[in-house]
């Protein structure tokens, strides 16, 4: 074995065996360099770990930001089902007012009227704007726009059903009824007449529309929301009125609960485990009417819930504030 020059005078040999001399001088030199290295490694290993910490944290930010966009996304389509739906009951309504004798749109329907330039300017242009510039708007104020248009776009869709209902039936004497309803979006509370709040608390689990039937497959229309949670969770009534059907039916509602509303607007509770009311009960926004159940054709506990207008079931979600 070779010794390196610059250890040669500091190595003695004794046959196969060498020893190390050093003077003090040069083994606090050595052992300064072995501490600085260890120390940089050191150095180098912790900003190693803490940098690898700031990008799994960086990531999960980006992932939950991600998923926030996603939701604030869904919520989006939503309120655009409620705007065609204004859309819709626009034009109908103008029909309906065109073809009138008088030819004037009754007084008391100003929120019925059509959504004017400066509202569609001011309102809806601000959602594409904060999306358009999603960068500098944060997802709680972007949230807070669409929570705000989509109250406004509830008390639009109730006033103009109201009003499309009262023009049909050709009853102009009864205007004053439509000013004297209480529209869920000012006036929240137990004598709302119009469904304006959720029927119960869970998950989502088939929207209104066409769907795979999960009983006997195939393709099938599904004219209601599903919402599953636990066996025996309450169901309340949406908005005011009278019980019409309390009990077992023989299709695949289970145990049903229907009310009328009055003007047009029937809702139902299906598949209930417990019917808390009673045919002709009068019971207002938020009473109990029932527990969760899987009655009638049904796969697991859920409440299966309609909404009829005029015994034409419409998508629920339309009058169901955004959560």
């Amino acid at each position: 074995m070779k010794i390196p020059d610059f250890l040669a005078q500091q190595v003695q040999s004794q046959g196969d065996s060498y020893t190390l001399q050093m003077t003090k001088k040069q083994l606090r030199l050595v052992v300064g360099i072995i501490v600085a290295i260890i120390v940089v490694t050191l150095i180098f290993g912790i900003w190693g770990i803490t940098r690898q910490a700031e990008v799994m944290q960086l990531r999960q930010q980006t992932q939950l930001q991600t998923e926030q966009l996603k939701l604030l996304q869904q919520k989006t389509e939503i309120l655009d089902k409620k705007m065609e739906s204004l859309d819709q009951l626009d034009k109908e309504i103008r029909q309906m007012v065109k073809g009138s004798e008088s030819g004037t749109i009754p007084q008391g329907g100003g929120e019925a009227q059509t959504p004017t330039a400066n509202t569609d300017k001011e309102e809806p242009g601000g959602v594409n704007k904060a999306q358009t510039n999603a960068s500098a708007t944060s997802v709680t104020s972007l949230s807070a726009k669409l929570s705000r248009l989509d109250r406004l776009a509830q008390q639009r869709m109730a006033s103009f059903y109201m009003l499309r209902n009262i023009l049909r039936d050709g009853a102009g004497q009864n205007i004053r009824d439509l000013q004297s309803v209480a529209f869920a979006s000012n006036n929240p509370g137990s004598s709302t007449t119009m469904p304006s709040i959720w029927p119960t608390k869970g998950v989502i689990t088939s929207n209104f529309g066409g769907r795979v039937d999960p009983v006997y497959g195939g393709s099938a229309s599904h004219e209601g929301l599903d919402i599953a949670n636990d066996y025996g969770t309450p169901i309340i009534a949406t908005a005011a009125g009278t019980v019409t059907f309390a009990g077992s039916t023989s299709g695949g509602y289970g145990n049903l609960v229907e009310i009328d509303h009055g003007n047009g607007f029937v809702t139902r509770y299906g598949h209930t485990s417990v019917v808390l009311v009673h045919e002709g009960m009068q019971v207002k926004q938020g009473d109990t009417v029932a527990l969760m159940g899987s009655t009638g054709k049904s796969t697991g506990s859920h409440l299966h819930y309609e909404v009829n207008i005029n015994g034409v079931a419409v998508d629920p979600m339309l009058f169901l504030p955004i959560q």
